[in-house]
């Protein structure tokens, strides 16, 4: 009879694990929030470690575009599951519209609206059309169970691009004699300005100078007009002289043509 009890005692151990688990699984399972959780690109990778090790939990999360109405069922979907009491996902949602960093990181593995579920450090896509009438169903299957028929893909690496403090220091810090150089030139410019602002009125022409040369140049016009007319009527007054001597040396026989003409009779 001792040994009985003592067999009996035996199971007591194995029992009170399969009891602890038990209700660690239906804690853990309403332990899920009851609203769909919005996701951003700030948050996105903190909540749910999708390429970090996924310790979170497993996420069910739908990407859609708040500007398009007719994604609306897929939301009203997401938020039937999540009021659910039990559940093995998180639901969530991403706004591609407001959120141009995840569209961009999932932009080759998404067609709007889809579901991603992300578990046992993979993701699976779920696209199927959301106007059937027999979607919730659908969707609550693949996150318990049909994923495993759906091919799992590598999550996107989230690059999180971070100030180098040592290449920024590299990229700032210059060299001495630039420094040097670059403060000479400043003072140096700054000298001349000053000293063009002090000697400004010595390079304003004086009062009625430029009157003066107005009409300097106005009389050398003149003089050179005056000078052209001249020209001018002197030519004419030449060319009649010229045309009628031209004219009396053909009216006129030279002495050696009449010389000719009397030694001939």
């Amino acid at each position: 009879m001792a040994r009985t009890g003592l067999q009996r005692m035996g199971w007591l151990p194995a029992v009170a694990v399969v009891a602890l688990a038990m209700v660690w699984g239906v804690a853990h399972a309403n332990s899920y929030p009851s609203e769909v959780i919005d996701l951003t690109d700030s948050n996105f990778e903190h909540d749910t470690q999708a390429s970090t090790g996924q310790t979170t939990g497993v996420w069910a999360v739908l990407f859609t575009d708040s500007t398009v109405s007719r994604f609306d069922r897929a939301e009203m979907v997401m938020h039937q599951l999540a009021q659910e009491e039990e559940k093995e996902a998180i639901f969530a949602r991403v706004d591609v519209a407001r959120n141009k960093k995840l569209a961009k990181r999932f932009g080759d593995v998404i067609f709007l609206p889809c579901i991603l579920l992300f578990r046992d450090r993979q993701m699976y896509v779920f696209d199927k059309n959301f106007e059937s009438p027999d979607i919730l169903a659908e969707v609550r299957t693949f996150v318990e169970s049909g994923y495993a028929n759906a091919e799992p893909l590598d999550v996107p690496v989230y690059v999180e691009r971070r100030l180098d403090p040592e290449a920024f220091k590299a990229s700032t810090e210059m060299d001495p004699k630039t420094v040097f150089w670059a403060f000479v030139l400043i003072i140096g410019g700054l000298v001349f300005q000053a000293w063009a602002i002090m000697n400004k009125d010595k390079f304003k022409p004086e009062p009625g100078q430029e009157q003066k040369k107005e009409q300097e140049g106005d009389k050398k016009k003149a003089g050179a007009a005056a000078g052209a007319e001249k020209e001018g009527g002197a030519a004419k007054a030449a060319a009649p002289k010229d045309q009628a001597a031209a004219t009396v040396s053909k009216e006129t026989p030279s002495k050696a043509g009449k010389a000719g003409k009397a030694k001939a009779t």
